[in-house]
């Protein structure tokens, strides 16, 4: 099996995402472990770990998901259950893939996951992904659209995730994420490499606006005209 390149090699480039998702979201009405959900979504959570549950079966012997490959395209199905007790349900196809020694990877060419209700359970814990990503410029460019469902709360992760070797920088405009059912934002903010550790900073604009502090997983936030904060400690 091939090793991915990680998460963040950075790479100049410029540009920037584009997204439908409309402010409508109230911070201040949502429940702690609903706030939790939208800064994961926020950061990429949702798309990084889609990315990680499908690239997780590359060069497994495991009957389960069925694996299929046609040319530059490996196809999971579900409807099993692996070895290690964990259920898979729904497809996911992965395009261009870099994980995969079934495919020549082709540095020129961009990569593209499709998932159509992939869900994994273990025990009581249920994760589902629907949605699509693209990973491109050598791993810099991360663009993706992905509904997950966690805990019983689905999020949708519009997120464009795109980095900068000069300033060991990932910048997230013209991202956005929404609570299905409930509302959405707008995202802004970056991510930042520096010796090994990472830090982030995340402006969500909703009909009111959440900023977060993220430095290695510690999360501080607080929400424009409320006295509800969160403190790292």
């Amino acid at each position: 099996m091939r090793r991915l390149a990680c998460l963040v090699v950075l790479a100049a480039c410029g540009g920037g995402g584009s997204t439908n998702v409309k402010p409508t979201l109230k911070f201040a009405d949502r429940s702690d472990t609903e706030l939790a959900a939208l800064i994961n979504a926020a950061g990429g959570t949702a798309m990084f770990s889609a990315q990680a549950q499908i690239d997780q079966f590359a060069g497994s012997t495991d009957p389960c998901p069925a694996v299929a490959v046609a040319g530059a395209t490996i196809t999971l199905t579900g409807g099993c259950t692996t070895q290690d007790g964990i259920a898979i349900a729904g497809t996911a196809t992965v395009s261009n893939p870099a994980a995969w020694d079934q495919v020549t990877y082709n540095y020129a060419n961009d990569t593209t996951y499709q998932l159509s209700a992939m869900t994994f359970t273990q025990q009581t814990l249920t994760t589902s992904y629907d949605g699509r990503i693209t990973v491109s410029d050598s791993f810099s460019v991360y663009d993706a659209d992905v509904t997950s469902d966690v805990l019983g709360i689905p999020v949708r992760s519009d997120i464009h995730y795109e980095c900068d070797r000069s300033s060991n920088e990932c910048d997230l405009s013209g991202s956005g994420i929404e609570m299905i059912g409930v509302g959405g934002a707008l995202v802004s903010g970056s991510v930042t490499v520096a010796g090994g550790a990472t830090s982030s900073t995340f402006t969500l604009h909703g009909v009111d606006t959440l900023t977060a502090h993220i430095t290695q997983g510690c999360v501080d936030w607080s929400i424009s005209g409320s006295q509800r904060t969160k403190v790292c400690q």
